[in-house]
């Protein structure tokens, strides 16, 4: 006996195929087809989701690279694009720095703000400088399963200041037959001009590992970033994981770091690596002019 297909049903159906569809076009044209499944959302983290996190993170192996582009959108401009935003994140994880329920990351990463039409660096309006680009010597980043819930915590040097945040982010997985989202926000806290520390930024990251019949790379793990800050600005990028330096898809951003600033071009280590780094403020980057 027949059933009529209703609108709910049909949503539940395209809604369920957009996020398949991408995964197995994106990998091999054979792949098996995966019959629609309900998301089961948890806000309880399992053991196995932990490890699945950092399996989808990368580094566990070897490095990692992240290559991710977006727009920078005042408020003022009424959300118009006044730059796009270009950058790569190197990371490791150690397992000289796993257990079982906590793993130690160490990464690096560098944006530049770019012009909207061409490769070429947003200059200050009044001085005409280069935009400084956001860039990290080094993030020390510690995830811990406590409780059912992900402890994060992240140590960032910005060149001229370390700070510590991560801390009270909420992780939520969803999970759809083999594929997986992670979601979280956070409040980095920040030394202001008036020498307190707080944050003024809010951030969103979704991370997805889209299965692993999905045979290309950049095309299972994927992520998408959003940044807001009390000044009125939002910035939003989508990023891919890339299987070495020299795999990150924009020619401009790979001779831009290998010719100006190379040490991103791998993550830290060692900590011993990390711990000299913490006693080089500021740590210059003379092919930058910083």
């Amino acid at each position: 006996m027949s059933r009529r297909i209703t609108r709910r049903d049909a949503l539940a159906v395209a809604a369920t195929g957009a996020l398949t569809s991408a995964a197995g076009a994106a990998g091999t044209s054979d792949a098996p087809a995966v019959a629609p499944a309900t998301p089961v959302v948890s806000r309880r983290i399992s053991a196995a989701q932990f490890e699945r996190w950092l399996q989808l993170r990368g580094g566990l192996e070897g490095p990692a690279w992240w290559y991710s582009e977006g727009l920078v959108r005042p408020i003022a401009e009424q959300g118009r694009p006044v730059a796009r935003m270009l950058g790569v994140e190197t990371w490791v994880t150690p397992g000289e720095l796993r257990t079982a329920t906590s793993a130690v990351s160490l990464s690096r990463k560098i944006y530049f703000h770019l012009e909207l039409d061409r490769d070429e660096i947003v200059r200050d309006a009044v001085t005409g400088k280069p935009a400084r680009p956001s860039i990290f010597i080094h993030q020390v980043r510690t995830f811990t399963l406590q409780d059912a819930a992900i402890r994060y915590d992240v140590e960032s040097h910005n060149l001229t200041g370390i700070t510590q945040g991560g801390r009270n982010s909420v992780y939520t997985v969803t999970e759809m037959a083999d594929q997986m989202h992670v979601n979280y926000g956070t409040y980095p806290i920040r030394p202001q001009p008036d020498g307190s520390q707080r944050s003024t930024l809010g951030e969103i990251y979704d991370y997805w590992d889209n299965g692993p019949r999905v045979a290309e790379l950049a095309a299972r793990y994927q992520m998408s970033w959003v940044g807001a800050n009390i000044e009125g600005r939002v910035q939003n990028m989508r990023g891919w994981r890339c299987a070495s330096f020299d795999a990150v898809p924009n020619a401009w951003l790979r001779a831009m770091v290998r010719d100006k600033a190379p040490r991103w071009m791998a993550p830290p280590q060692s900590m011993a690596e990390i711990e000299t780094l913490r006693r080089t403020l500021p740590y210059p980057v003379p092919g930058l002019g910083i």
